[in-house]
């Protein structure tokens, strides 16, 4: 009688429990507490998720490596120039030797004439036209006495190539024929200007000279070829 009473509750429960098996296998298991859900947790987005990166804007391009047409170019102060005797063609001390010599028959009365010979020791030709600048110094190069006066005279033009030489006659006066005025003093050469030049040469000729500049011991006259 029990057993009877009791089979149709027990197939009521058991029907009761399939129902709720098959609501949760279509609704899935409920997800433990503190997990995330794979659908919802954060990850890494694949390639074709990621967002593109943006294209370098003009101006960012613009500010990039300069190139060629952005280069400043050197400015002209930043070039070399010739000087004015280099670009005009004229001898200078740098491209010069010179020695004093005394002309044959060079003898007057109270006076020498000698002549200065300038040689050409550059790779490249050049002119020498026109009076050097002449005057006495001491041993320690420093001038005595009064420069060069210049005699009047034509002034050829003379191209000197390498090697070739060109002459500037001058005149010495004897200093002991001025006496007390004279303020003698020992000399150790020339200083020799070449015509249109800021340089100079240094000659030698030991002697003596005149300290006073109120007179002139040379007159010098303008280059010319060396005669063969």
């Amino acid at each position: 009688m029990i057993t009877r009473a009791y089979t149709p509750r027990l197939l009521s429960a058991a029907v009761v429990l399939g129902m709720l098996a098959l609501t949760g296998c279509a609704s899935g298991e409920p997800a433990e507490e503190g997990t995330i859900p794979a659908s919802s947790a954060g990850t890494e987005p694949t390639t074709a998720d990621a967002e593109p990166a943006p294209e370098p804007s003009d101006s960012a391009s613009a500010s990039a490596a300069p190139t060629e047409s952005s280069v400043p170019a050197p400015s002209g102060s930043a070039t070399t120039s010739p000087t004015a005797a280099a670009a005009d063609g004229a001898c200078t001390a740098d491209m010069l030797s010179a020695v004093l010599e005394t002309a044959m028959g060079g003898g007057a009365a109270g006076s020498v004439y000698r002549q200065i010979i300038f040689t050409n020791t550059a790779d490249e030709e050049c002119e020498i036209t026109g009076y050097p600048g002449v005057s006495y110094v001491d041993a320690e190069g420093n001038q005595v006495g009064a420069p060069a006066d210049r005699e009047p005279a034509e002034s050829p033009e003379v191209i000197l190539a390498p090697g070739e030489s060109a002459v500037a006659p001058v005149q010495q006066t004897n200093a002991q024929n001025y006496g007390a005025d004279c303020q003698l003093t020992d000399t150790a050469g020339l200083r020799v200007y070449p015509p249109n030049d800021t340089g100079s040469l240094i000659v030698d000729q030991a002697g003596t000279a005149c300290a006073s500049e109120d007179i002139v011991l040379m007159t010098v006259a303008p280059t010319e070829p060396l005669s063969p």
